[in-house]
């Protein structure tokens, strides 16, 4: 019985233009080989099955066409017969995951020195080299910048960022990207067509899903297939599988998930007992496809998606909006790390995370909770008192009555009263809270926390927390009364920078710019542990920094 060679290693590209998604990087080395600018060393990175190995291995078997240097070569000759079945002496190839050490280097920097065997080149494939030690890395550094004429290195790594910058600095460094899911599924299908396979609809799709962006694992997953359902694998066959979660399986915990049905969510987890971090993984891809769209428009590259499953996605995008999904985000990663800390507990991480965001409140941006929270604020404080005629909201274009009517505008008596809004009284004859009240019941209030929750989540919080008596307005400016806060509050509010995004806030939410001041008054009892500073040089120290002083427990 003949070996069965796998479809991963049958159908590995064997010319530049057999491979797919790579083009930037194909047109480079073809550009080198043409056009004689040949380096000496090259250094391929990317995601896992994308072609890194494949695009050294062709590369070595350009420079040694007998036709060549060429960027086609002619696939005939000895050179590439031998490159082609991995026979070429002089191509050689090492796992630096197996040869970490300095005496391996060693070793091949003194083999450097040899002219090539038979071919024009000696080329050296590194695979994972990043894993090679930083002793190993030295001991390769002079060779990898002045080689012999005859020697080329070609390095692969997943992680580049784990490679010496020495040894980068002396490569010409080719980023790989993970390949567009219909750039696998075309491969895939012409691949099924070769194989003779008649797959049900959607299978390639589903595998190009599962490969996030590495032909390679297509290939796997599409071999492992093929041995357990034959020649017409169905979708219900990748579901019986495992150890991926579908498209479909997603859909449902997501639909649950916005549904808040916390009991059929519960159990829906039950199917994906050991599977917990692939599910987390594809609430993630299409969380972040939903966010995309809300926030990029629905013709976005951004996102790969298409046909009906693109529709979805835009569709949540447009329920839950942009914010949400991005909270949403938050918490799936915080998830995910957590299964790396908490093993054996993985069930729990995952019920946990969609529990928690199965109640809309807990994924509410933080401009939508403080409009609630005034709007609760109000009915409490219309609830407390007589019943009366409903008051009407002042003007929207303007919140505020100018300075002259505020002075001059009589009271009113009568029942007519409740039917405008009170008068501001002058700064001469008014109290701090009565023009307090009256600042926080004008309807630029809620615009003010919104925008300034944007930016300055803190700041809106502070605000929120503490109401409009924080601030009193008065001859064009804006005064922060500070009795009452803490001290790590006094400093949020008297850094210049947050001084004026308040200052900005409240312009685009009133309609004019006040500048903002702000008065410092002594903290709560309980936070008080500053010292009284005698030392010149701590005074010095402390004004320069505008900082405080305090006393360790």
């Amino acid at each position: 019985m003949s070996a069965y060679l796998v479809l991963a290693r049958k159908y590995r590209p064997k010319t530049f233009a057999e491979v797919i998604g790579q083009e930037v990087v194909t047109e480079v080395l073809r550009g080198a080989l043409s056009g004689g600018h040949l380096g000496h060393a090259y250094l391929f990175s990317g995601p896992r099955g994308t072609g890194k190995t494949t695009l050294a291995r062709i590369f070595a078997k350009c420079l040694n066409c007998e036709r060549g240097p060429t960027a086609t070569p002619c696939g005939s000759c000895e050179r590439c017969v031998t490159a082609d079945s991995g026979g070429e002496v002089d191509t050689l190839e090492l796992d630096a995951a197996s040869h970490t050490g300095v005496d391996d280097i060693r070793e091949l920097r003194d083999e450097v020195a040899y002219a090539p065997m038979r071919a024009r080149y000696k080329v050296y494939i590194i695979d994972e080299v990043h894993m090679l030690t930083k002793n190993a890395f030295n001991a390769l550094l002079k060779t990898l910048e002045e080689p012999p004429p005859h020697v080329v290195f070609l390095f692969a790594t997943t992680d580049p960022h784990k490679v010496l910058d020495t040894v980068l600095s002396r490569c010409q460094i080719l980023r790989l990207s993970a390949l567009p899911e219909e750039r696998i599924v075309a491969r895939l299908e012409d691949v099924f067509r070769a194989e003779g396979v008649q797959a049900e609809a959607g299978v390639t799709a589903e595998l190009a899903r599962r490969a996030r962006g590495g032909m390679r694992d297509a290939l796997s997953q599409a071999d492992k297939l093929l041995a357990f359902a034959g020649n017409q694998p169905a979708l219900a066959d990748l579901a019986r599988l495992g150890g991926e979660t579908g498209s479909q399986e997603i859909e449902a915990v997501l639909s649950l998930v916005e549904a808040g049905e916390r009991a059929p969510l519960l159990a829906k987890l039950e199917a994906f007992v050991g599977d917990e971090e692939e599910l987390l993984n594809g609430l993630l891809d299409a969380v972040r496809a939903a966010a995309l769209l809300a926030w990029c428009g629905a013709e976005t590259p951004l996102v790969q998606l298409s046909g009906s499953e693109r529709a979805l996605a835009a569709e949540r995008g447009r329920h839950l909006g942009a914010e949400r999904l991005e909270l949403m985000l938050q918490e799936l990663l915080r998830a995910r790390e957590r299964l790396r800390w908490l093993s054996g507990q993985e069930r729990t991480v995952v019920e946990l995370c969609l529990l928690d965001l199965s109640r809309a409140e807990s994924t509410l941006p933080l401009s939508e909770l403080v409009q609630r929270l005034e709007s609760l604020e109000r009915r409490l404080a219309g609830a407390g008192e007589a019943p009366r005629a409903a008051v009407a909201p002042p003007p929207a274009a303007a919140p505020f009555p100018p300075p002259a009517t505020r002075a001059s505008a009589p009271p009113s008596a009568g029942p007519s009263a409740v039917a405008s809004p009170a008068p501001v009284a002058s700064s001469a004859t008014s109290s701090a809270p009565a023009r307090a009240a009256a600042l926080g019941a004008a309807g630029g209030w809620e615009g003010f926390l919104a925008d300034l929750g944007k930016t300055h989540g803190a700041l809106s919080t502070l605000f929120c927390k503490h109401g409009p008596t924080l601030l009193e307005e008065a001859e064009g400016r804006l005064r922060v009364r500070a009795a009452g806060l803490t001290s790590e509050e006094q400093r949020l509010l008297s850094d210049k920078r947050n001084q004026r995004a308040c200052e900005q806030a409240w312009g685009r939410a009133f309609g004019r710019t006040l500048t903002l001041e702000f008065s410092g008054a002594a903290v709560r009892p309980a936070d008080e542990r500053m010292v009284q500073v005698q030392d010149p040089l701590t005074q010095r120290v402390q004004q320069h920094f505008e900082g405080t002083v305090e006393e360790l427990p």
